[in-house]
């Protein structure tokens, strides 16, 4: 259409040029031609009469003239003077022209001389040659020749080229086996010239854009509708093959999306090769579309079942988070007051002395295997973080060696450290995370070895023009078969079925450790020699450290890190204020009983809001302070504090031990964080490197000690607390006690109001509360009542309740027993 269009574009401009030059006869211009010389004639003839005086002959020579000549109208003779002389066919109502004014194509006048003297003028009407307005230009015969030719050469010249092209289609010139075989082709391809029109289509590409290839012939693809990965629509400019025009380049693996003609929507990857002519310029493109919308479904089913898994293991974070809280709650208190009782100088017997032993180690090993659990949870998750410091290796190796030399002891084998080589003094990396992992590898090595000994040695190992610190940890235990050495590092797997009813432990130790190692860029591989023994080999990065750096094999042996706090270190504390932030009336107390044992001033807050006020009034040197708690909780507070200006040490006491926790306690202001259930040392050594404590080594005697009552199994017999045969914690129980009914009245009228959420803190505080108080009896119900606010359940909560204060008359009825007896002592 636009070849045929130009073309008779071009015979018009012909036409015209012509008639410029007059090659083509003008009739307007004939015609105009024609009545000036029938006017000069005329205006000759009338000189020539008017000298005759002979005026009727010629008046009758002009009729007969205007009758001669139908475009001639009128004839009028006028004399100078306006005198109209002659009026041959009614001129007077013919002629509107005004004296002296120029002739036209419809109005002629000659001026007549006799004498030498302008004598009068000859008037010729003759009707217009063109008709007023636009419709005048209509009537220019150049006008309508060009029209005429336009068209005329226009349908001609389609319908000639049509035939021509048809003729000349480069799909008939391809051969018919290369076209079908260009059509079985699964991948859409189209050949584009180097205007970026598609002289070729096969089959799939018709049907991916939903239209037939003869009339994709001659069309840009980029009238169709594509858009990128994201399914945001691309301009021009943006498709490949139009890339690929401009810079000449190949564009591979394009990931985009089209719409056919119908609404189906295809996910293609394109790929475009230009074809360049010896010049450089593009002859041809070719582009191919490969159809990848089944792998897209399925890579968005994978993604949906991905986020699910993600959701599940979120869940799962969540609940170990939930349950590390739960368990450390009542722990805490079970732990903290085993130590308060282990460290009260109570007279004990052997036995009573034994038996707090055993809860305090079995508390401790709970507490070890919760670590674990949550360990691993991070290292699953990838975001494990190791910290980057310089350490020295050597001295955490001493430092493992010597906590766990007890036990090697007990089991009467071997425990030893070497440096057969120098090595550095000092790396870069985590000396937690190797302090962990060394713990783990040395104590299994113990756990596993009944004869023999265990092996510690530290080297160094070149490899892949990388320097590697390495620690082998040998021992002569029972070994793992070879096909069993990497599935000790999977979780909760060892290496043989009875190992676990005959060692006991989780599974999960190698595979925290591994994680551990290589968070900080190592890695732990095992070698084994079954029934003969393991070596386990750690390996960290060394870097390049030169000869000053490196320390004899002498004075690797020699050094020591002396352990901080160990049980059985008594601290000397100055004269130092601290603030406890708890809104558990039992863990105020606990650390009350510590502190002040320690020799440093307790003040207590129930809230991050009273602690807040307390810091504006009074002056202390350390606060500890509770995550969760009512009214503000401890993150709030802190960050409220430090907007304050407060720059005292802050303590974060958190049950809390999930992944993220401590970027999230330091983002919040806090120092640093002691996890619940309390280490008793860990909190007395940190606050000793704060505070400004020494430490003196003290020798606790064991004597009589009255065992603690338990709660009698006759549902109306009185409860007396754990803690009735410890003089100092009886009055904390005591005062539970006293507290209890008032608080259960709370609890009934928060049922009463419906109010779930109070109601369920009150319940979570009963829950922690009373173990701590040494009530077993009331945990469960107080865990149940909580589940029930959650589910708003209040016939649930009615009968819990009850129960409840079933259990409080009971307490009541063993706290008024407890009153009669010490009444009656002697």
């Amino acid at each position: 259409t636009h070849m045929a269009m130009g073309l008779s574009a071009i015979t018009v401009g012909v036409l015209l040029l012509a008639s410029y030059l007059n090659l083509i006869p003008d009739a307007e211009a004939l015609t105009r031609q024609h009545r000036a010389a029938l006017a000069e004639t005329i205006a000759i003839h009338v000189s020539s009469t008017l000298d005759a005086q002979e005026v009727d002959a010629l008046a009758d020579a002009l009729a007969l003239t205007g009758e001669r000549n139908a475009d001639l109208l009128s004839i009028g003779v006028r004399a100078s003077d306006g005198t109209l002389l002659l009026d041959i066919h009614d001129h007077s109502a013919n002629w509107t022209q005004p004296p002296d004014a120029p002739s036209t194509d419809s109005a002629i006048s000659v001026p007549l001389f006799r004498q030498g003297q302008r004598w009068g003028t000859v008037e010729l009407r003759f009707p217009p040659i063109r008709s007023d307005g636009w419709t005048g230009y209509l009537q220019d015969p150049s006008l309508r020749l060009s029209g005429f030719s336009f068209l005329v050469c226009g349908v001609l010249f389609y319908l000639y080229l049509l035939r021509m092209l048809r003729a000349l289609d480069p799909s008939r010139a391809v051969p018919q086996r290369v076209r079908t075989a260009y059509d079985t082709l699964a991948e859409g391809l189209i050949v584009l010239d180097h205007q970026g029109t598609i002289v070729l289509a096969n089959t799939s590409t018709s049907a991916m854009l939903g239209m037939p290839e003869q009339k994709l012939v001659g069309r840009s693809p980029s009238e169709f509708g594509w858009a990128d990965a994201s399914s945001r629509a691309l301009t021009a400019d943006e498709l490949p093959w139009q890339q690929a025009l401009v810079d000449r380049q190949p564009k591979r693996d394009v990931h985009m999306n089209v719409r056919s003609i119908q609404g189906a929507r295809y996910a293609l990857r394109a790929n475009c090769s230009p074809i360049l002519d010896d010049a450089g310029g593009i002859q041809a493109m070719v582009v191919s579309f490969q159809d990848v919308t089944e792998l897209e479904q399925r890579s968005a089913a994978l993604q949906v079942a991905r986020d699910q898994a993600d959701a599940a293991n979120e869940a799962k974070s969540q609940f170990l988070a939930n349950m590390s809280h739960e368990i450390r709650t009542p722990m805490n208190a079970i732990i903290g007051f085993t130590e308060v009782l282990r460290r009260s100088g109570l007279s004990q017997s052997p036995e009573a002395s034994k038996h707090l032993g055993i809860i305090h180690s079995s508390g401790k090993h709970l507490l070890n295997l919760i670590n674990d659990i949550l360990d691993l949870s991070k290292v699953e998750s990838g975001k494990l973080e190791a910290e980057r410091v310089a350490f020295a290796p050597h001295t955490v190796l001493h430092e493992v060696v010597q906590t766990l030399s007890d036990r090697a002891n007990e089991k009467k084998i071997t425990l030893t450290l070497t440096f057969p080589v120098a090595l550095p003094a000092t790396l870069d990396g985590d000396p937690g995370r190797l302090r962990q992992i060394l713990t783990n590898l040395v104590g299994n090595a113990i756990k596993f070895t009944d004869t023999g000994g265990v092996q510690i040695s530290a080297h160094l190992r070149a490899e892949h023009d990388r320097l590697w610190y390495c620690i082998d940890v040998k021992d002569s235990g029972i070994g793992i078969p070879a096909d069993k050495l990497e599935s000790v590092f999977e979780p909760f797997v060892q290496a043989e079925a009875s190992t676990t009813r005959r060692f006991g432990g989780t599974g999960l130790g190698l595979t925290i450790s591994r994680g551990f190692a290589r968070a900080m860029g190592g890695d732990i591989t095992a070698t084994s020699d079954y029934g003969k023994g393991t070596t386990f080999t750690v390996r960290l990065e060394a870097g390049r450290p030169d000869a000053a750096g490196l320390l004899a094999p002498d004075l690797l042996a020699a050094t020591q890190q002396a352990v901080v706090a160990v049980p059985g270190t008594r601290w000397r504390f100055p004269d130092r204020r601290v603030l406890v932030v708890d809104d558990g009336n039992e863990n105020r107390e606990l650390l009350r009983i510590l502190l002040g044992e320690a020799g440093l001033r307790v003040d207590e807050a129930e809230n991050g809001r009273v602690a807040i006020d307390r810091v504006a009034a009074e002056s202390y040197d350390l606060i500890l302070m509770d995550m969760q708690m009512p009214v503000m909780d401890g993150r709030t507070a802190t960050r409220e504090l430090r907007a304050m200006g407060c720059r005292l040490p802050i303590i974060a006491l958190t049950a809390n031990m999930m992944k993220g926790f401590e970027s999230e306690l330091q983002e919040a202001g806090f120092d640093g964080y002691l996890g619940k259930p309390i280490d008793v040392d860990a909190l007395l050594a940190d606050l000793a490197a704060r505070l400004g404590a020494e430490s003196e080594v003290i020798v606790i005697e064991s004597g009589q000690a009255a065992p603690a009552p338990t709660a009698d199994p006759v549902d109306d017999a009185p409860i007396r607390s754990r803690h009735a045969g410890n003089a100092r914690l009886v009055r904390i129980a005591t005062n539970f006690s006293l507290q209890l009914p008032a608080r259960l009245t709370q609890m009934e009228a928060a049922l009463a109001a419906r109010d779930w959420k109070a109601l369920a803190a009150d319940a979570h505080w009963l829950k922690g509360a009373g173990g701590s108080m040494g009530f077993d009896a009331l945990f469960e119900p107080s865990r149940e009542l909580e589940g029930a606010c959650e589910a708003s359940d209040a016939t649930a909560a009615l009968s819990l309740l009850a129960t409840l204060r079933q259990l409080e008359h009971r307490i009541q009825k063993g706290l008024a027993t407890e009153a009669q007896s010490m009444d009656t002592a002697p």
